[in-house]
């Protein structure tokens, strides 16, 4: 039976590569055959105590897009950890050594989040690289992020719900939306809708089809066994199980 098996996996794996079924992300083509054709890069900011699928679920949409170049940049390429405290990861190459790109990403996290906000360092990275994107994302709450050094004043925002009042911080106007794009930013409410954000960005630099055929690579179809997804969906014991919205500190008299 193991071998069985093995041999239907082998014809299995010969029948893809025959077809040429590969993430089109593989390496991107500098050499001068492709002199004319230059890579989008976008640009994934890291920091300890990420949520990881707030930055890992656009990834996986992203690198099956032709003709993007991934960054995922950090103050270090040292180990990290997620704020669960239990996936580790690292960068490929540190903030000092990214001086431009075309779509900046800022993940959400939990309490780290707000400290790599108020980390001089990376807070005067985003707005250089903001200074040199055409798109500039948050993710779930790293669009507080974006909000708390002054990128999201007067526009429109969303980000994970039970954070919402804390946008008004930083002057962001608070939209109820899966996602939301008020020119080159775009904000993502709570986790999974990284995802949803991200199709729409790849529509809007690539087409269509192309964001198609990204969320047909990742069998992006959802069909929760909840109706409980949102807070408006959600029943309140559950909302209040997760200890409702958050009340944004008192700012001292």
């Amino acid at each position: 039976m193991h071998n069985a098996v093995s041999r239907l996996i082998a014809a299995t794996l010969v029948v893809i590569l025959a077809a040429g079924f590969q993430p089109a992300f593989a390496e991107t083509d500098t050499t001068a055959d492709n002199a004319d054709t230059k890579a989008t890069r976008i640009t994934f900011l890291l920091y300890p105590g990420t949520t990881v699928l707030d930055w890992i679920g656009p990834y996986e949409a992203l690198h099956w897009v032709d003709g993007v170049e991934i960054i995922l940049a950090a103050k270090t390429t040292d180990i990290m950890k997620s704020d669960s405290g239990i996936v580790e990861y690292k960068a490929n190459v540190t903030l000092d050594e990214v001086d431009r790109t075309d779509v900046l990403i800022v993940p959400g996290g939990a309490k780290q989040m707000m400290e790599a906000a108020n980390d001089p360092e990376i807070a005067d990275w985003i707005r250089r690289m903001d200074e040199t994107s055409t798109h500039t994302v948050g993710i779930c709450t790293g669009s507080l992020m974006l909000a708390h050094i002054g990128l999201l004043e007067d526009r429109r925002a969303t980000t994970y719900w039970k954070f919402t009042p804390m946008l008004a911080g930083g002057g962001a106007i608070y939209e109820e939306a899966r996602w939301v794009q008020d020119g080159k930013y775009w904000t993502s409410a709570g986790v999974s809708a990284g995802i949803d954000l991200t199709l729409a960005l790849i529509a809007d630099l690539y087409g269509a089809e192309t964001a198609m055929k990204a969320q047909l690579a990742i069998e992006y179809d959802p069909d929760p066994p909840f109706n409980s997804g949102s807070l408006q969906a959600a029943p309140q014991t559950v909302i209040d199980a997760l200890g409702g919205i958050a009340t944004p500190p008192q700012s001292p008299n």
